[in-house]
């Protein structure tokens, strides 16, 4: 997955998420929440709310409290079932 291009003049929302790659044969999404975290940021432009992938490294410019939240926030957010 490419990186984006982050907008600067616009209020950045960040978090980590985990991702299925939807093979059926991957041991870690079977046994686990999937591949990650990896870090996501969210914004608005007008009424569509965009996302852009920024990767494994924590996000150039994110405050401390933002990094702590999304740190939390995965920690204890558990995976979901799929049958």
């Amino acid at each position: 997955m490419a990186k984006t291009t982050l907008p600067t003049d616009l209020h950045i929302t960040y978090q980590l998420q985990y991702r299925k790659c939807g093979k059926p044969t991957c041991g870690t999404c079977k046994r686990g929440p999937g591949h990650g975290p990896y870090w996501y940021a969210y914004w608005r432009e007008g009424n569509k709310l965009r996302s852009g992938y920024i990767g494994k490294a924590q996000p150039v410019g994110a405050s401390a409290a933002a990094v702590a939240r999304a740190e939390a926030r995965v920690a204890t957010r558990r995976a979901p079932r799929y049958s």
